[in-house]
């Protein structure tokens, strides 16, 4: 009898933990959240072409929708972003709060280069080609939030 118990009572820690450790890190639509372990969260995150104001491409759960503005060779497009931390809109000051761009890990190097200003960033067409690019969320001086990468391809100039 006393054995029993024992086993049942880890039988019932095991269940414990495997049932915190199987939802830990998965959002409610099933998807794994990369970010599980920070207080807060990125809820939107939007690119905007400054060009014409608009949202041109956004982040949904772990990948994009919309692409970037094709930029030709040597132009650059101005681009901007709209966030959301915990449903709150965060405001890019460049100080406390910065975006930034960078290429993705494993990304065709020479495409493009970038120039960044904290409440928005310029992308510039260096040679004719496809690359991909991250968007960070920058917190403090600290990369706080790393969007997927996303392609962007630059075209002969007119």
């Amino acid at each position: 009898m006393k054995k029993c118990l024992v086993l049942k009572v880890l039988l019932l820690s095991l269940m414990l933990l495997v049932s915190g450790c199987a939802e830990e890190g998965v959002t409610a639509d099933g998807h794994y959240d990369r970010d599980h372990d920070h207080d807060e969260e990125i809820t939107v995150f939007e690119i905007i072409d400054r060009s014409g104001d608009e949202v041109t491409a956004y982040v949904h759960v772990d990948h994009w929708h919309g692409d970037l503005p094709e930029i030709s060779f040597g132009e650059n497009a101005s681009l901007g972003a709209y966030l959301e931390e915990d449903g709150e809109e965060v405001e890019l000051d460049g100080d406390h709060h910065a975006l930034d761009v960078a290429l993705a890990e494993g990304a065709e190097e020479g495409i493009v280069s970038f120039d960044s200003h904290g409440d928005h960033v310029h992308i510039i067409g260096e040679q004719e080609g496809e690359t991909k690019v991250v968007f960070q969320f920058i917190h403090d001086g600290n990369v706080e939030y790393e969007t997927p990468p996303l392609s962007l391809v630059v075209i002969e100039g007119s």
